[in-house]
């Protein structure tokens, strides 16, 4: 319907159960949270219960029903996640208090690897370059219930600062969620329109949802999805490939017009941000710097735990401190709770690798790097059921699969009566279909 029937090789990949799981698992995670909201906490169990019984039953298939031998062979970091989380549990099995870190340590354990072998069972039928289509395809179509959801629940464009109103609104999220849901969809939308042939009413459609979001962008008042927008427009303007000079222009225009915009309202979003930013550096109120103090100052005090950490999840020793659910940035997570030995480890895969490959190779074709790379920093998104997490160990992890995948030739089933045809697909590969599989000519890589 929204996809051309030209995409033969992306659209296999839609009808992939395997890709398929791992969607509805992304997409549940946001429609949980919006669900939660709407009714002010009191389905959190059952929607959990949902979201766990869908992730279980995903986890089974991918490690029984489709398993691959040797995954760690799809990517550069071979089998590191794997080892990582071994490790993880031998730090459980360390913990004073067992159950409970074993309860916490599977509700990052599962899901990884899940994702992990997921990434190469599609690796293995498929290749980087298809399923980055993939990512970005998903990422446009969950993180645009947000935005939508604003204007269905009555949200208004003209509102120049919607931080920390939702009690005031009918809203089912939160300012951060828009903020968040907006910077990925943009970046997703400057992807999907110039790399995978769309019908006209879907152009139309992801392009309204599109202005949503540029304004939601700005309103929601959250600094971590500014800065990634921000950052991102380095590689927009100097590597990335998929639009012209005045394209990039007219992305810089609009954007710096929403901003000044704003900026000449005294009451908008964004004199609020420097409002606050400034308040805070003055006060020292900003709790995640506070946090960051207390876990130092208490490291320093037992240098033990500067290599075994904390324990995952365990947040006792900052409550001792300071009242706050979490340390909201997933890197101090690891760090805190897993010790340097484990963060060097996890910072590995989930930092230089991807960051080295995006400025090497993929800034010419993908530019979601900067928000699944800060965002994180300033929320913890280190389980299955946070804002980021599917669309964050996804991305990193692909990023890691190995150079001779991003467009190797591979055999998959497609439904057509024709036993043989030919037919040239948008990035120019001719593609054979031959006894219903088919086989693409492998271009040159990058």
């Amino acid at each position: 319907m929204f996809v051309k029937k030209n995409e033969k090789i992306f659209q296999a990949l839609l009808k992939d159960t395997v890709a398929r799981l791992l969607f509805f698992n992304a997409l549940f995670v946001i429609l949980g949270y919006g669900i939660s909201l709407a009714t002010a906490g009191a389905s959190i169990t059952a929607v959990k219960i949902l979201k766990t019984g869908f992730l279980a039953g995903s986890f089974i298939y991918i490690l029984i029903i489709k398993s691959v031998k040797q995954p760690g062979r799809y990517f550069d970091a071979g089998n590191l996640p794997f080892i990582f989380c071994f490790f993880i549990l031998l730090t459980i099995l360390a913990s004073s208090n067992f159950f409970d870190a074993l309860n916490k340590g599977q509700t990052f354990i599962i899901p990884f690897l899940y994702i992990y072998l997921s990434l190469a069972y599609l690796i293995k039928n498929y290749n980087v370059q298809t399923i980055l289509k993939g990512i970005h395809w998903a990422v446009l179509i969950i993180y645009s219930i947000p935005p939508i959801s604003y204007i269905l629940f009555g949200g208004s464009l003209s509102d120049t600062n919607i931080y920390g109103h939702e009690e005031e609104s009918s809203q089912v999220f939160v300012s951060n969620h828009y903020g968040w849901a907006s910077a990925l969809y943009i970046l997703s939308f400057i992807y999907v329109v110039r790399n995978i042939a769309l019908s006209k009413s879907a152009i139309f459609l992801i392009s309204a949802v599109l202005a949503i979001a540029v304004v939601l962008l700005f309103t929601s008042a959250n600094r971590a999805a500014l800065l990634s927008i921000v950052v991102t427009l380095i590689p927009l303007l100097f590597k990335y490939k998929g639009l012209k000079s005045w394209h990039k222009i007219a992305v810089i225009v609009i954007l710096t017009g929403v901003f000044l915009f704003l900026l000449s309202k005294p009451e908008s979003a964004v004199n609020f941000i420097f409002e606050k930013s400034v308040a805070q550096n003055e006060n020292e109120s900003e709790k995640r710097f506070q946090i960051t103090a207390i876990m130092i100052d208490y490291l320093n005090s037992k240098p033990v735990h500067w290599f075994t950490g904390v324990g995952i999840f365990d947040y006792k020793v900052m409550l001792e401190k300071i009242n706050f659910t979490n340390y909201h940035n997933s890197y101090w997570e690891i760090l805190f709770g897993l010790g340097l030995p484990l963060f060097g480890v996890f910072l590995s895969f989930m930092v230089f690798t991807p960051v080295y490959r995006f400025i090497k190779y993929y800034s010419k074709y993908t530019l979601l790097l900067a928000p699944l790379l800060i965002i994180p920093y300033f929320e913890s998104n280190l389980t299955a059921g946070q804002f980021l997490f599917f669309p964050w160990f996804t991305y990193m992890l692909i990023l890691n699969a190995k150079l001779k995948f991003w467009n190797k030739a591979f055999s998959i089933k497609v439904s057509n009566k024709n036993k043989r045809f030919r037919q040239t697909v948008k990035n120019n590969r001719s593609i054979h279909l031959v006894d219903n599989r088919v086989t693409p000519a492998v271009n040159k890589q990058y």
